[in-house]
Formats: structure tokens, sequence, C-alpha cells
């Protein structure tokens, strides 16, 4: 009985040991396509591609990922909601510390939605996915002028939420056995607790409107007490929607690409309309 036991822990440990490898080289081998970079007044620069083009009077939409990962993540989002997608500017970044942008931890949000100013228009509408959620919102309150509207793709942006801190200092602890973007993403996630809690009193300067794309099944960010917290937060918002999808986890962006997309569209005819109205 004992040697079945030791014969399948190791079949176990063995299993698990091929899936890190795997999952190591993923993430450190990983390449940014990101080919064009911004400076920023501290010296450091942001990285950025263009996945969509468009003519110069459309609504730019500007994709921010989440920890780790890099502009390459949007792909699927782009290929699935081509159509949705159609005339709008897209471009992906490489958030500071990922791929082609200045390397190493930041860990103020205040300092990521600076690094966009450069690349924001006028309307422009801002999509983050998990650790990105909360840039995006920080980058609203920031520059309400120049955000048109933003998406929070399960979106890390609950200052409650239940994090395993213990788990992310250990972490740290063998960080040399860890790829890079891993060790700079939990770096970052160690101080999102206290940087959400620093953006509770700035919320009621966010005047656009939200979109919330969360999964039920979410195990990352619970949709309840994320999607709880923005509705209750956002009390200055044009309007706050938020869009549930059953049975669905945290990587949004790469399960339901096509449902992504027609909520970005829905935000910009939306943007769109109410220009117009304004015009008359």
């Amino acid at each position: 009985m004992w040697r079945h036991k030791i014969r399948t822990g190791g079949i176990v440990v063995g299993m698990l040991s091929v899936a890190w490898a795997v999952v190591y080289a993923v993430v450190a081998l990983a390449v940014s396509p990101a080919d064009q970079s911004v400076p920023l007044p501290d010296g450091r620069s942001l990285a950025y591609m263009i996945l969509q083009d468009a003519p110069p009077t459309a609504r730019r939409v500007i994709l921010v990922h989440g920890a780790p990962a890099n502009a390459s993540s949007w792909n699927l989002l782009l290929r699935k909601g081509a159509g949705d997608l159609a005339g709008l500017e897209i471009l992906a970044v490489d958030r500071l510390g990922y791929g082609n942008s200045s390397a190493g931890s930041e860990l103020s949000l205040a300092e990521h939605a600076r690094s966009l100013e450069p690349l924001l228009g006028d309307g422009v509408i801002l999509v983050g996915h998990s650790y990105g959620g909360p840039v995006v919102l920080r980058a609203a309150a920031e520059f309400p002028d120049r955000v048109g509207g933003i998406v929070l793709v399960a979106g890390a942006c609950d200052p409650y939420m239940n994090d395993s801190q213990i788990t992310r200092r250990a972490i740290n602890v063998v960080a040399l056995a860890i790829p890079e973007p891993w060790v700079v993403a939990n770096r970052e996630l160690l101080a999102l607790t206290d940087e959400n809690r620093d953006m509770i009193d700035l919320l009621d300067r966010v005047t656009c409107p939200v979109v919330v794309v969360h999964g039920t099944w979410d195990p990352v960010c619970p949709h309840d007490g994320t999607v709880g917290y923005l509705k209750r937060s956002l009390v200055s918002s044009s309007g706050v929607r938020v869009v549930s999808l059953e049975r669905v986890g945290h990587n949004i962006h790469l399960t339901r690409p096509a449902v992504l997309a027609g909520e970005i569209r829905a935000l910009a005819a939306s943007l769109d309309s109410t220009a117009h109205e304004g015009r008359r």
C-alpha cells in the first residue's frame, strides 16, 4: 500500500514539475510584439503596438494587460472581434516593467496611469484586464477630461478582496527560480491592496461611463465583491453597466473575446451618439 502511495505521489510530483517547466518556458520566453514607444517625463518609456490602424478621426481604444502579460495577450480579442472593432484605432501597451517598456517593478497605480497619458486622445476608451483594471480606473480619475469611457475586464479593483499575501511573500523568497515577469507581477500584487485603498477617495472623479465585464466563476477577483464595490463607489460616473458572464472565469479576453469586443463596440457607439447629440 505504501509503495503505491509513493508511486502515485511521484507521478503527481512529476506531472506538476513538467507543468511548471512548461509554464516557466511560456512566461520566461514570451516576447512582446510592441514595436513603438513614447518617452515619459521621468526618463522611462512605454512600449505599445497598433493592433488595428484607423483614420485620424477614429476613436482610440487602449488595451492594458494584467500581471504578468504583455501587449500580445490581446491578439485573440482582435481576431475574434474584428467585426465589432472595425473602424476603431486599437492600441495595446506593455505596462511599465513588462515587455519592451522600461524594466523594473512599478508598484504605483498612479504612475501606471500617468504612463498612459502620452497616448490619451479625445474621448479615448481604456480597457483593462485584471491588474490593468485599477490602472485604467486610476487613469479615468486622473484624466477625466480625456478619457471617454473605460471597460473593466475581471478588474482587480476591490480593496477588500481577500488576497493571499502570505503566498506572495513566499514567492518573493524564491524569486530567482521564477520568470522575471512573474516576479514583477508578484510585487505589484503585494502592493495592490494598499494601492486600491488609496484610490477609494478618488473614485468620485471618475465621470465617464464604465462597463464592468466579470465572470461569475472568477477565482482571482470574486464577482460579487468586485461588482458590488464598483457599483457603490462610482457615484459620479455617467453610467455603470455590469455584464455578468455566467460560468466564466478570470481570463475573459481569452475565453469570451467576441463578447468583450461587442461591449467595446457598444460603448464606442454610445459615446459617438452622445457626442452627436451634443453637437446639435
